[in-house]
């Protein structure tokens, strides 16, 4: 008994001793797997910190581009609003003051079939039917001097007073007083020609160069906006650049469980977004001088001074407009030792890039070859004109167009031109726009193709846009609009807070880019003739204009497909203004593009800031 009793102590010793082997091996097993559990965990949430660092990089970029692109938008219709100007100009002194100049084509056989040249003399010339000078000299309704003083005719028989041969004559002498009244008239009324249209000359050309200026300082301070001021500062949260504050907030709410991030955004080379290139006029304006030599009324061809007026803006190929940015923050694990997850992952970092794509600002300055602009080679000619379609070769002087807007002036239904101040120079109103004016500025096949043309935000007189809602949808936030009845269009209140400084309007507040001018010329001769106004840039085709309609493109004006856009393949939707599209960030190392000279070129405005840019292939 005593025997078993030995041993069963020793068996149940030793199963007691397996048991604790057992616990041993439980608790080594379950460490192992405990620190494979929480390494996976940890890997699993260092990727998902990664895949969310990536994601509010690209949200980033994305956000920086979308507002390159909506000022890229915004800099692409004021410069249209420059070629607007520049074709109104041309008209007022091609047509309105030249129509009443000898050989004017005018009438409805030339508007049908047209001759392909001018004939007619086109100098200034506003004296006509009717007509009160700024002297105060009143013309008679049968005084035509534009056509009678022509050069080549040697103007006005001049008004000779015979000698008296029987000074005790009464007829004689009371008939050679008459004659010199008349001709003293005549000489008068001539000095009145000559003093009027060389102060016309004078109005005009200041009149357009104010509204240049003006739309040249809104261009300015958008490229400033998306240069200088964009660089002076990184995204935080107390940025005041609305690009670089939105950058900052969206990397935030992508990042909102981490502990720390930083952006840097990877400034482009000479800090350059977008460079624009000016090109201004080097137009002289013709006109008619009077004089009374040998007592006939006697015209003069005379020219101005070159005219600097800014017909527009190109630009430059070689600066790429994108946004780029790196965004580092450091991993937050839940079971790593701090010290190990500093050595072995100090930062993770990702890389995004996003730039505006698919549309224009405008074309290069040689693309318009009527234009005269300077240090143009073969541009020798400095009459005021513009292309109606790609290469063309009369524009404004073709006589077909000459006569269609000599069709539409007011107060044409006289036998003749009237040339009264008060009929004869047609302004828009709040009532009715005058049909010349809408045509010259309706946008042609040229304008479609080389600029960006958003259509009037609602209350188009004509069916330019099928859908009301098309270019309310497209048109760039704080842009001011206004339609063919001169009145403001009450676009959509942007969702933005306001972010242009300097461009406010009265019309509609802080914020808004100005439509108009709202500058006269120097002097108070004209008071505010040619004062630029709010249907100044209303951009409304030509769909519902008598003779035009029936084909746009015979006069070179666009259709609504063409206006919608330029670079639209044949049969398919159009495309208006610029959108955003994601970029690799190694494309801007090796992208290519066509120089402003002519020629293939690598960009000028590679990203810097991080010395690793070169090796990322994301």
């Amino acid at each position: 008994m005593r025997i078993n009793a030995r041993y069963n102590t020793k068996m149940r010793s030793g199963v007691k001793n397996e048991r604790g082997q057992v616990a041993i091996l439980f608790a080594m097993v379950f460490t192992f797997m405990f620190v494979l559990f929480a390494f996976v965990v940890d890997f699993s949430h260092l990727i998902n910190n990664k895949i969310n660092l990536q994601l509010a990089a690209d949200t980033a970029a994305y956000t920086g581009a979308a507002w390159q692109a909506r000022t890229l938008n915004q800099m692409g219709q004021i410069n249209y609003h420059l070629r607007q100007d520049f074709k109104e100009l041309a008209m007022r002194i091609n047509v309105t003051h030249a129509r009443h100049n000898r050989e004017f084509p005018r009438g409805t056989a030339l508007i049908q079939g047209g001759k392909n040249a001018t004939t007619h003399e086109a100098f200034i010339c506003q004296q006509a039917h009717g007509y009160r000078s700024l002297s105060g000299v009143n013309y008679s309704n049968q005084t035509n001097l534009c056509a009678n003083a022509d050069p080549r005719t040697g103007g006005l028989p001049p008004i000779v007073v015979p000698p008296v041969i029987a000074s005790f004559d009464p007829f004689q002498v009371a008939l050679n007083q008459q004659l010199r009244r008349i001709r003293d008239i005549a000489d008068t009324q001539c000095r009145a020609a000559a003093f009027d249209n060389a102060a016309l000359v004078k109005h005009l050309s200041q009149v357009y160069i104010n509204r240049a200026r003006f739309h040249s300082n809104q261009m300015k301070n958008m490229e400033s906006f998306l240069n200088e001021d964009l660089v002076a500062e990184q995204p935080n949260e107390n940025a005041r650049h609305p690009l670089m504050k939105s950058v900052y907030e969206t990397v935030r709410r992508n990042l909102n469980s981490s502990n720390d991030f930083k952006i840097e955004v990877l400034t482009p080379t000479d800090n350059k977004y977008v460079e624009l290139t000016e090109y201004s006029t080097n137009a002289k304006l013709f006109y008619y001088d009077f004089s009374t030599a040998g007592s006939g009324c006697v015209a003069i061809p005379k020219r101005s001074d070159p005219i600097p007026i800014i017909a527009g803006y190109e630009k430059k190929q070689e600066i790429v407009t994108y946004f780029a940015v790196k965004v580092t923050t450091k991993p937050r694990l839940l079971f790593m030792p701090t010290k190990w997850v500093e050595a072995a992952f100090p930062t993770l970092e990702a890389f995004a890039a996003a730039k505006p794509f698919g549309s224009r600002i405008g074309p290069k300055s040689n693309s318009d070859f009527l234009v005269p602009t300077p240090g143009r080679t073969n541009n020798s000619n400095p009459m005021v004109n513009f292309s109606f379609v790609p290469n063309d070769r009369q524009g404004l002087l073709n006589t077909k167009t000459l006569a269609l807007l000599d069709r539409f002036h007011p107060f044409n239904s006289l036998g003749r031109s009237d040339g009264n101040q008060n009929t004869g120079w047609p302004e828009p109103d709040r009532d009715n726009i005058r049909g010349a004016l809408q045509i010259i500025r309706a946008p042609t096949i040229f304008d479609s193709l080389f600029y960006t043309i958003f259509p009037d935000p609602g209350g188009n007189i004509n069916d330019d846009y099928a859908e009301p809602e098309y270019a309310l949808a497209l048109f760039p936030d704080y842009l001011e609009a206004a339609g063919p009845d001169n009145a403001i269009i009450n676009t959509l209140q942007p969702k933005t807070a306001n972010y242009f400084r300097n461009l406010s309007s009265r019309n509609r507040g802080p914020g808004w880019i100005q439509v108009n001018a709202d500058e006269g010329g120097s002097g108070a001769d004209y008071g505010n003739y040619a004062q630029e106004q709010l249907s100044t840039h209303s951009t409304t085709g030509v769909a519902q204009i008598d003779i035009i309609k029936e084909d746009p493109r015979a006069f070179g004006f666009a259709t609504k497909e063409q206006i919608n856009s330029g670079w639209t393949p044949q049969g398919q939707p159009g495309r208006i203004g610029y959108s955003v599209k994601f970029i690799p960030l190694n494309l801007l190392q090796f992208l290519q593009t066509e120089s402003t000279t002519g020629g293939v070129a690598p960009i000028a405005n590679k990203p810097t800031g991080d010395p690793n840019i070169n090796k990322i292939l994301h």
